[in-house]
């Protein structure tokens, strides 16, 4: 029999739980848990995936869009890209129907009167039915828009939502984990945007290490996209759950920020001058208070937590720290596989060179633990020629990385980035997908030619020039490691990363 929270085409965050995951997807879900566990989270509605369902229905385009799916061939790169750009296409040029929009508009006003501001500026974002499960993370799957204003435009960046289902990241990524499209749906989240001072991430697990009895938070200035889209190197603040002390800090220059403009209402990305870009960007009293609303989500989940914060600058501390979503963890929460441990060597290279004599090319942060040999490929842009033509075992070297990157990441023996830290999106799911990763080298596309064969030790966060010949773990070996507090190598690689601004604090 079904509810009358089954036949809503709006349901306000406040009136959902988990019970309701299917309605209004794992993002809206989550958020009504964390209002009613008292966990500040900024107003908003949810337009539920029976709005999207009844859209595809009564517009025809249902069967066109499984049609094209049902045929196509996700490790074609090509294909894959135009199939997608297709499906968007035709979601973006089809009318909404006039009772749903009416729906969406009246919803906003209502949101408008409850603020008591005209216009709100608001984020919507994409909550699909199978995201945010505990099985797969769809990390950045689909879209966010942030900044909204006026009801014309939030009608349509619900649509652009809606057509961000298909992506060719979202379609490969669905393939990948063996989950239907047409089970897969569409609510989106309309919420009060945060002006956020400061945001970023918290895991209730340390994620590479699964060490359980720490929160780890990074943090950067501005909107949390620089962060979770792998565009700075973050500051990064570890705290010990039982005490809540701040046991490590790490601060990093922060060069960029990406901030609202109201004149071109738009996001832009802005550069900080040296002082703000090395400053934290979070102080200990706001660390600490973000580490105890972690606790207080895993606490209600039962389970390790990925989190999405902000700090809002209009507000004075405590009310000014908004959890923006909570989504479960999903390399510890799991049972880890030892894919990423195992080496990855891909191709016939030269001999190998004796560790001691190794050139090092670069050093990062590993995010995503293994170790892998072979060609590098140096690709700036996902969409790009040379991108159409990475091959199976090469080595994908960029400047940040980003969820449109996750087709040619699948295709890797190791990524390699410029960027980042190891809460970003894309460290996420190379984590997921067994991919040893390093993050955060500052100059691995200057340093890495095309061509070049190196050596990736994302155990050490090291790149070696040319086949190293380095000790590989056995499987049993690997377990062993799994969810012990940080590896002996891997604090003192961190040390020489960050020599002068890592302050450990016991």
């Amino acid at each position: 029999m079904r509810s009358k929270m089954d036949e809503k085409l709006i349901a306000w965050i406040e009136e959902v739980s988990s019970k309701d995951t299917l309605l209004v997807g794992g993002k809206g879900a989550n958020l009504g848990e964390l209002a009613s566990a008292g966990i500040p989270v900024p107003p908003g509605f949810i337009v539920t995936s029976l709005a999207f369902k009844k859209f595809l229905e009564e517009s025809g385009l249902k069967d066109k869009i499984f049609s094209m799916l049902e045929k196509l061939d996700v490790n074609n790169t090509q294909e894959l890209e135009e199939t997608s750009k297709k499906i968007r296409e035709l979601i973006m040029q089809t009318p909404m129907p006039e009772y749903i929009e009416k729906a969406i508009r009246e919803a906003y006003r209502e949101l408008s009167r409850r603020l008591g501001l005209e216009n709100p500026l608001v984020a919507v974002r994409s909550s699909a039915t199978a995201e945010d499960l505990p099985e797969a993370s769809f990390a950045g799957q689909q879209e966010t828009y942030l900044n909204v204003s006026g009801e014309d435009e939030v009608v349509e960046k619900v649509k652009a939502c809606w057509a961000s289902l298909y992506t060719a990241r979202a379609i490969f990524y669905r393939v990948q984990h063996g989950i239907s499209h047409e089970k897969a749906l569409m609510a989106v989240v309309v919420q009060k945007m945060v002006n956020a001072r400061s945001a970023g991430v918290m895991f209730t697990v340390h994620p590479v290490t699964g060490d359980r009895s720490k929160i780890v938070i990074e943090s950067s200035w501005g909107l949390g996209e620089s962060v979770v889209g792998g565009k700075v190197t973050p500051d990064e603040f570890v705290v010990d759950k039982e005490t809540l002390k701040i046991v490590e800090k790490q601060i990093n220059e922060k060069k960029i920020a990406i901030v609202y403009d109201p004149q071109k209402k738009a996001n832009v990305v802005i550069e900080l001058p040296p002082e703000k870009a090395k400053a934290p960007s979070l102080n200990d009293e706001e660390v600490i208070e973000l580490a105890k609303y972690g606790v207080k989500i895993e606490q209600h989940y039962n389970s390790p937590m990925d989190i999405e914060w902000a700090i809002d600058k209009d507000l004075e501390f405590p009310k000014n720290i908004f959890i923006v979503q909570a989504r479960h963890e999903t390399v510890w929460s799991v049972k880890r596989k030892s894919v990423a441990e195992e080496a990855r060597v891909e191709g016939e290279v030269e001999e190998e060179i004796p560790l001691e004599k190794a050139e090092i090319l670069v050093r990062g942060l590993p995010a995503s633990p293994g170790i892998a040999t072979g060609v590098a490929k140096v690709i700036l842009d996902p969409h790009s020629k040379e991108a159409m033509e990475f091959k199976k075992g090469e080595i994908l070297v960029t400047k940040m990385t980003d969820p449109d990157w996750v087709p040619l990441m699948k295709k890797a023996a190791a990524i390699v980035t410029d960027e980042g830290g190891m809460t970003s999106h894309a460290a996420i799911v190379s984590r997921e997908l067994g991919i040893p990763a390093i993050v955060g080298t500052r100059e691995a596309t200057k340093k890495i030619k095309s061509g070049m064969v190196v050596t990736v030790d994302a155990r050490r966060g090291i790149v070696y020039k040319g086949k190293v010949a380095i000790e590989r773990r056995t499987e049993s070996m690997a377990k062993a490691e799994v969810a012990v507090a940080l590896p002996t190598h891997l604090e003192e690689t961190l040390k020489e990363i960050y020599p002068v601004t890592a302050t450990k604090i016991y």
